[in-house]
């Protein structure tokens, strides 16, 4: 396996548990567990920062000066992608928790 390859796995890890804590915020927000809403949606956040500092430090810094010798492939777009669909979920995440909140001051 080459480096690029294990990095788009780590990517994907990552940014799979942050979309597993996003999942779980939604359901506590169902519940008005707004509290433990806020907080998956918090480890979200790390979950999804990890995700973006490896695309952005192992993948794009290296090629930029040079040292990403891996060719790119279909497992790095992907990663690629997943972490950008997920970022997106994690914003639509936040405002149907604070809808959900809304409701409940109802």
């Amino acid at each position: 396996m080459t480096h690029s390859e294990q990095v788009a796995f780590d990517m994907i890890g990552a940014a799979g548990d942050g979309r597993a804590k996003i999942t779980e915020a939604l359901g506590q927000a169902r519940k008005n567990n707004f509290g433990k809403a806020e907080a998956a949606l918090k480890m979200a956040t790390e979950h999804l920062l990890k995700a973006h500092q490896l695309q952005t430090q192992e993948l794009l810094g290296r090629q930029a000066d040079g040292t990403l010798q891996d060719p790119y492939n279909v497992i790095i777009a992907h990663a690629q992608d997943y972490v950008m669909t997920t970022m997106a979920m994690k914003d639509l995440a936040i405002e149907i928790v604070h809808l959900y909140a809304k409701l409940d001051a109802i």
